[in-house]
């Protein structure tokens, strides 16, 4: 018989002494996830086992959180108004 491979959000809490709610967070993406391969089928939810048993362990460490997608930062996009305006004849600087 084959080892169990997966582990649910629950048991992952339980693992880990974390509450689901963290879990749930963290692959939602609202939280830093720890680098453990999650599979998704239809609205369930698993980890691996064996990247979970190697974080507990210190093997592996936390990827640093993404910054989430949005609206540029103002510096950004007057960064990006210039790239896209072309310079007008007698502005070539000095």
């Amino acid at each position: 018989m084959m080892e169990k491979q997966l582990v649910t959000i629950n048991e992952a809490a339980q693992l880990t002494g974390m509450s689901s709610s963290w879990w749930r967070h963290a692959v939602a993406g609202r939280k830093p996830m720890p680098p453990v391969k999650v599979i998704r089928v239809g609205a369930a939810v698993r980890l691996h086992l064996g990247d979970l048993l190697n974080w507990i362990n210190g093997d592996l460490t936390v990827a640093p959180p993404r910054r989430r997608p949005g609206r540029p930062t103002k510096a950004a996009q007057i960064a990006i108004a210039r790239a896209q305006t072309p310079l007008a004849v007698g502005e070539g600087g000095k």
